[in-house]
């Protein structure tokens, strides 16, 4: 009997070391590739991807966490600045940026690149241009994140991320004016130079004198800034029908157009920045607010057709409507559709009164996440 208690006792003991030799590895999940998945998710609280379920529901739990913080509506330059490098530490195969010149504050304007800068077709994209409609200088920098967490396992209507990015090079402006931004978020404080200061100071009280503003303090006057450092409204700046656009006629905290066409750093380093592209397919310009598309600008056929065809594939998938009335402003959007002949849509993005408050960012994103691989479909299978 001992004799046989022995036997089972080292019969236990052999079974439970040959457990802690064995590792079982769980099967994925139906629908991922072990393969290709990231290994860490920053959307995800287990550190570990969520599959490629769809983009409805990857999208709203990629909200949550990651290297570009959407907890907070006001995202500062500095942020944008810090996550840029981030991103390029973590997703350096596919994601580069460089400057293409310096605001009038001296803040680096950067363009991002995403996807195969060999590509023959590129989309480019600018958002930020007007300070107070920072909401979307987050969208586009959470559209990048998003699209380089799944760039190996997402899809657009069943064509891989990784094949539409590999035919495509998309460059991203996510904050063409850095200086409006910050007066919009933080106030006179935010300008580096004296110089500056005392000019957004004298435009202040001009406004106020002329009755175009109510607010008794600067720094809540100035969260409705939309022009640049100099009291230029960039989106009235560039040369494209700009002698016949009137408005302002002074420095503004909007609709300023300028002593001249590109009398501005951040504009010129927009314009310096398109002429040196030679494959673009088309702009992107996002705005807030309104839930429209602009996209008549007087160009001539076949381009009016054909911007108007692609901005009616945005129309279907976020829901905005169509303006159909020719829009004519000095916008960057008229200057790469007028003198570049490009397909060039303005998407007004969101409700409210700028700048939106943070709770306008989740129908958005959930708007526009998407925004650049329907481009990519659209351009590489749809278009004729």
């Amino acid at each position: 009997m001992k004799r046989l208690l022995l036997l089972l006792l080292l019969l236990a003991l052999l079974i439970g070391s040959l457990q802690g030799c064995i590792h079982f590895t769980p099967e994925p999940p139906p629908g991922s590739d072990p393969d290709t998945s990231p290994e860490t998710d920053p959307a995800s609280p287990s550190g570990t991807y969520l599959p490629w379920v769809d983009g409805d529901t990857n999208a709203e739990a990629f909200l949550q966490g990651g290297i570009v913080d959407c907890s907070e509506r006001e995202y500062s330059y500095d942020e944008m600045c810090e996550d840029l490098r981030a991103l390029s530490a973590r997703y350096g195969a596919h994601f580069s940026y460089r400057s293409i010149g310096r605001s009038a504050d001296g803040r680096e304007l950067y363009a991002c690149t995403l996807g195969n800068p060999k590509a023959e077709n590129a989309i480019l994209v600018s958002a930020g241009i007007h300070g107070r409609e920072y909401l979307t200088v987050l969208l586009a920098m959470k559209q990048i994140e998003f699209y380089l967490a799944y760039y190996e396992t997402g899809n657009f209507q069943g064509a891989a991320y990784k094949d539409l990015f590999s035919r495509f090079c998309f460059y991203i402006v996510p904050m063409t004016n850095p200086d409006g931004v910050m007066l919009s978020q933080e106030g006179i404080s935010s300008l580096r130079s004296p110089e500056l200061r005392q000019t957004v100071e004298e435009i202040y009280l001009k406004d106020l004198q002329d009755g175009m503003t109510g607010q008794t303090e600067i720094d809540s006057y100035l969260q409705y800034w939309k022009a640049n450092a100099r009291g230029v409204d960039l989106n009235r700046n560039f040369d494209a029908l700009w002698e016949e656009y009137v408005n302002i006629k002074r420095p503004c905290f909007a609709q300023y157009k300028g002593l001249f066409a590109n009398s501005e750093p951040e504009t010129r380093a927009m314009v310096s920045f398109c002429e040196s592209l030679d494959n673009v397919r088309a702009v992107l310009c996002l705005h807030s607010q309104g839930e429209v598309l602009y996209w008549n600008c007087g160009q001539k056929e076949p381009l009016l057709e054909q911007t108007r065809a692609f901005t009616a594939e945005i129309a279907n998938r976020t829901g905005y409507k169509l303006i159909i009335e020719q829009n004519n402003d000095a916008s960057f959007s008229d200057w790469c559709a007028l003198e570049k002949g490009w397909i060039a849509v303005t998407v007004e993005t969101g409700l409210g009164l700028c700048p939106l408050d943070l709770d306008k960012f989740y129908p958005i994103w959930q708007d526009q996440y998407d925004l650049l691989p329907l481009s990519a479909f659209y351009f590489a299978y749809r278009a004729e």
